[in-house]
C-alpha cells in the first residue's frame, strides 16, 4: 500500500472525502514516527496539541494510548480495561478536532476495535421518528451515571492518579458538559448529513419540543436510542497490526474496545480538523443562547 508520506494534496482531499463518506478508513502497513504522523495529519487540517502526561516533549500533537504502567505511573491514557462506547472530544461545547487518528506502534491481536454509524441508524429511520428525534435536545455530563468510559482494573487506576486524573479530566476550559444544551441530531460541516450525537453515554438530561423529560420519560428515550444506535448493522471491527493507520470521525462514529491482554499494545492517537483539506470548512458550533 501507497505511503501516506507520499500523498499528494489531492489524495488527502480524497481521504477525507473517503473518512466523511465512510465513517471510517484504514491505511495498512505505514512507516511512521511520532513526528510524520503528525505532518501528514497537518496536511488535512489544524491538529489538537496538549501537554498532559500521555503526550511526548517532542511531540505534542501526539497522545500515547497504552495500558503500560512504568515506575508506577501510567504513560498513557485510557488502561488496558474494556472502553466503552464513545467518541472522543465531542463532549466539548466548542469542539475542532473532529477526526481521530490510530497509529499501532506495537500491537495485541486479542484486542478488538468495535466502530458504530450513528449517521446510518439515523438514516434507515421512518420519516416520523427522524422528526421526533429532530425534536429533542440534551444535555451532556461527563461525571453523570453511566458516564465512565473505562473500569478500574487497579494498578492502571492507581497509576493514572498518579499522573494527575483530575488535571487530565477538568483541565481545560472547553470541557463544560454540565451547562450546555444541544441538538440530539445534527448536521455534518462537511457534507451536510444528518447524524445523532455521538456521545451517548454522557446525556444527563434531554428536552423535546422544548419540554424537560421526567426521569421515566429520560430513561425510555435512551434505552430506545441506544437499542437503535448500537445494531451490529451499524458496526465494523478492527484489529490493529503494527503500522496500521486508522482514521474515524468522531462525529458520524462512536467506538468501544475490548480489554487489553498484551498491556505492550501501544496506539499514537492524533485529533484533527479538515480545515486543509476541505475548502471554506466551518467548525461545529452550537447556539450559544442554549448554554445555561
Amino acid at each position: 500500500m501507497k505511503q501516506i508520506l507520499d500523498y499528494t494534496d489531492e489524495e488527502f482531499a480524497d481521504l477525507v472525502t473517503k473518512i466523511v463518506d465512510k465513517g471510517s478508513v484504514v491505511l495498512y502497513d505505514q512507516k511512521l514516527t511520532r513526528q510524520e504522523l503528525a505532518a501528514v495529519c497537518a496536511r488535512m487540517g489544524k491538529v489538537e496539541e496538549l501537554d498532559y502526561f500521555m503526550n511526548p516533549k517532542d511531540s505534542p500533537q501526539i497522545s500515547i494510548v497504552s495500558g503500560k504502567v512504568v515506575d508506577g505511573k501510567a504513560i498513557g491514557m485510557f488502561g488496558p480495561t474494556e472502553l466503552e462506547w464513545h467518541a472522543n472530544g465531542t463532549g466539548r461545547y466548542d469542539f475542532d478536532e473532529i477526526c481521530v487518528g490510530l497509529y499501532c506502534k506495537t500491537e495485541c491481536i486479542d484486542t478488538v476495535l468495535s466502530l458504530v454509524d450513528q449517521r446510518a441508524s439515523f438514516q434507515d429511520l421512518s420519516e416520523e421518528d427522524k422528526d421526533y428525534f429532530r425534536s429533542i435536545e440534551i444535555n451532556l455530563n461527563n461525571e453523570g451515571p453511566r458516564a465512565r468510559i473505562w473500569r478500574d482494573d487497579g494498578e492502571y487506576s492507581k497509576a493514572y492518579k498518579n499522573q494527575g486524573e483530575q488535571h487530565f479530566r477538568t483541565g481545560q476550559d472547553h470541557y463544560k458538559e454540565t451547562i450546555d444544551r444541544r441538538p440530539l441530531v445534527a448536521r455534518h460541516p462537511v457534507d451536510g448529513s444528518e447524524y445523532f450525537y455521538p456521545m451517548f453515554i454522557y446525556l444527563y438530561k434531554a428536552w423535546v419540543n422544548g419540554k424537560l423529560m421526567t426521569d421515566d420519560e429520560f430513561d425510555a428515550f435512551f434505552e430506545r436510542l441506544n437499542s437503535i444506535v448500537t445494531r451490529s448493522r451499524y458496526m465494523v471491527h478492527h484489529v490493529f497490526r503494527e503500522g496500521d493507520l486508522l482514521f474515524m470521525d468522531q462525529l458520524i462514529t462512536s467506538h468501544r474496545r475490548s480489554a487489553v491482554k498484551n498491556k505492550d499494545r501501544q496506539l499514537w492517537r492524533t485529533a484533527f480538523d479538515y480545515s486543509v483539506a476541505v475548502e471554506d470548512y466551518t467548525p461545529v458550533r452550537f447556539d450559544e443562547s442554549k448554554r445555561d
